[in-house]
């Protein structure tokens, strides 16, 4: 669900940086995918897009390939000899990204995993990343939080979507809504994020909601 009007969106969108090597991969995932409102949108890649060139990063995990349009957009915002590892279980979605990837100039700079983010956490524990996105199973959160933090460079980001659920996680923003299991998981986290007065972190409500938190910034 887009909280923002679209028409406001739209404009926003306009008066930003937005990639520009998209285009492919988000028109086929609008027209064959059920799920097409799982990939992120070009205001959330702008996002993504500043923190990448204000933090000079390098380095960047991100949980959730699904067809390859978030991890295509941060290849072409990092610089030369920057590197992204994207995870997901589906290997199905993952190489249809794969098929949009090659064919940019950027393909070099990803680097696509298939296993679980609990796995791949255990496996890449001693890795440093600048920039770690979170874009997956919601229960996982807290996890991938947790140990990406101690995975993240100082003056890093760690950046999660989707917190707004909705608008589910917000008392009263939906009439007569009954909190399910993925609610309760979302508003949990937001809420631990919240409590940690150690890091710098901001929600910002664009599209579904996205996290944007700073180590010992």
């Amino acid at each position: 669900m887009n909280i923002i009007d679209p028409k406001i969106e739209q404009y926003a969108i306009e008066k930003s940086t937005t990639p520009t090597l998209c285009g492919e991969v988000e028109e086929h995932t609008r027209a064959t995918q059920r799920l097409h409102h799982m990939m992120v949108g070009k205001l959330e890649a702008s996002v993504l897009g500043m923190l990448i060139k204000s933090m000079k990063a390098k380095r960047v995990l991100e949980f959730g390939t699904f067809t390859g349009y978030s991890a295509l957009a941060m290849a072409e915002f990092l610089p030369e000899d920057g590197e992204i590892i994207t995870v997901d279980m589906n290997k199905e979605t993952t190489e249809l990204a794969r098929s949009f990837w090659d064919k940019t100039p950027v393909a070099g700079k990803i680097k696509a995993l298939n296993g679980s983010g609990a796995e791949v956490l255990e496996s890449l524990a001693n890795e440093k990343f600048d920039l770690i996105f979170v874009d997956a199973d919601k229960r996982g959160y807290m996890n991938y939080f947790i140990k990406g933090l101690e995975m993240l460079n100082d003056g890093g980001a760690v950046v999660i979507d989707n917190v707004l659920w909705s608008g589910k996680v917000v008392e009263g923003f939906i009439a007569d809504q009954e909190e399910d299991r993925q609610t309760a998981h979302i508003k949990e986290f937001n809420d631990y994020v919240a409590s940690r007065a150690d890091l710098f972190k901001t929600y910002l409500p664009i599209r579904d909601g996205i996290y944007v938190v700073l180590k010992n910034a």
